[in-house]
């Protein structure tokens, strides 16, 4: 069996920061007693459930990630405060 050349992504694959490189995420709409019909999982809107991602959504998932912890994080702090 022969590999040819054209049959690999030259781009560097990471492993999918939402779902660990499983592909799937807990659909978060009851588990057991799940009503979307995907019985407690559903397909990672990330990588698309498969597992992997390029460099540049990778980046791009890690910055969005940032920005929703800051705006967290300004929001407690105001919570606190008063």
């Amino acid at each position: 069996m022969s590999h040819d050349a054209d049959d690999y992504d030259e781009s560097e694959m990471f492993h999918c920061p939402h779902c660990s490189g499983f592909g799937h995420v807990e659909c978060h709409c009851g588990g057991d007693l799940c009503v979307c019909e995907n019985y407690g999982e559903a397909t990672c809107h990330v990588c698309g459930g498969e597992g992997e991602v390029t460099t540049e959504r990778y980046d791009r998932y890690e910055e969005n990630q940032r920005r929703n912890y800051a705006a967290m994080a300004a929001i407690l702090g105001k919570a606190l405060d008063e």
